[in-house]
């Protein structure tokens, strides 16, 4: 993994294993309330989402001043595929008016094309990503506001990447946060991986933080 220089964390100043407890009696309340039938979400979780493919679009188009909810995946990848899998799971759920779910697994100059189109007012983007700051489920959560300065260098290798094929949580942020795409209110929430190798479905220490981290965006859409 690169170094923090390039405007990724290496260490993200958050590390969090569970819900902030300060909002998880309320927003654990919440979630109880407009929980889908466990069926429901198991039927939206057997389905094999594409890239790109707008998960749950709420009521009504998007449009400009919504709540982008962005998850970022690697396909057949097991946790690395989080992004994507969090988001069928999360589709079984009814979110705010305003609020769209919506897979951002492709490269990052389209991703940031995208947010050019949705103008959020707020984005939250998820994924597994191993930084080894943490024993594999946990989660960390931060602000653009506490990454570091961003390299134009490395961010012109990232978008060269990005081109060519490469497709994860820090390219994605790199590029959009240089050519300021993203929302000041954004907010991602990453999951240390314990398993990468081909395959479906998460290690048991990422399905423990699947309902956290839902709890965790519900918080974060509802504030």
């Amino acid at each position: 993994m690169r170094a923090a220089h390039d405007g990724t964390p290496s260490t993200p100043q958050r590390l969090i294993e569970s819900a902030p407890s300060a909002h998880a009696d309320t927003a654990g309340a919440q979630l109880k309330s407009i929980r889908a039938s466990t069926a429901a979400r198991d039927e939206a979780l057997d389905t094999l989402l594409g890239p790109g493919a707008r998960v749950k679009p709420g009521r009504g188009e998007a449009a400009p001043g919504c709540t982008l909810v962005g998850g970022i995946g690697l396909p057949w990848l097991r946790d690395l595929d989080f992004g994507t899998n969090w988001l069928a799971r999360a589709a079984s759920l009814q979110w705010p008016d305003g609020v769209i779910l919506e897979d951002l697994s492709y490269a990052a100059h389209r991703v940031m094309h995208r947010l050019e189109e949705l103008r959020p007012k707020r984005a939250v983007l998820l994924g597994c990503m191993p930084r080894s700051t943490g024993p594999p489920g946990t989660i960390r959560r931060y602000e653009l506001s506490e990454l570091p300065m961003l390299d134009p260098t490395d961010v012109h290798e990232r978008l060269a990447e990005a081109v060519g094929g490469i497709v994860d949580l820090d390219h994605t942020l790199a590029v959009c946060r240089y050519w300021d795409a993203l929302p000041p209110d954004t907010v991602v929430i990453e999951v240390e991986p314990a398993e990468s190798e081909f395959g479906w479905g998460f290690s048991q220490p990422v399905e423990d933080a699947v309902e956290v981290v839902i709890e965790m965006v519900l918080h974060e859409v509802l504030r």
